[in-house]
């Protein structure tokens, strides 16, 4: 598994087509609904098997000062469990420190707070409801500097 940034168009176009298979497929959203206006800014970050394939991706942005955002994190199902997230999760941080960011947040779907908690990430309180189903926490997490 190597982790690194999408660079060519057909990758990027393979990194947005991941994100919305993953995060908003199945919730019935438009293409579209998974990008916002920080894709220009924004680290973009994908692990890729032997043969060039996405098995899972994320992304890190400016939000203040010294504090990033990480959103858009989504792992292949079937390679969940497998320490791709954790990899993706662990690479946005150093890149994160490397800018001088001291903290990090994120909106984290219910059913993901486990895997963030186990990677350092504290719950803050309830966030929003996506897509009128789909319970999120604020979390955070300050990073060594």
């Amino acid at each position: 598994m190597l982790i690194r940034p999408p660079v060519t168009a057909s990758e990027f176009e393979a990194y947005y087509a991941f994100r919305w298979k993953i995060l908003r497929e199945p919730w019935n959203q438009p293409l579209g609904s998974e990008r916002d206006d920080f894709e220009g800014e924004a680290i973009h970050l994908a692990a890729w098997d032997d043969a060039g394939h996405l098995l899972g991706i994320g992304r890190l942005h400016l939000v203040a000062e010294n504090r990033g955002q990480v959103r858009y994190m989504a792992v292949d199902p079937t390679r969940r469990s497998h320490g791709v997230g954790k990899a993706i999760l662990q690479e946005l941080e150093t890149r994160a420190i490397e800018l001088g960011m001291q903290e990090i947040n994120l909106n984290s779907r219910q059913d993901a707070v486990p895997f963030y908690q186990k990677n350092g990430y504290q719950v803050l309180r309830p966030a929003h409801t996506l897509f009128g189903t789909i319970p999120h926490f604020e979390m955070w997490k300050r990073l060594p500097g």
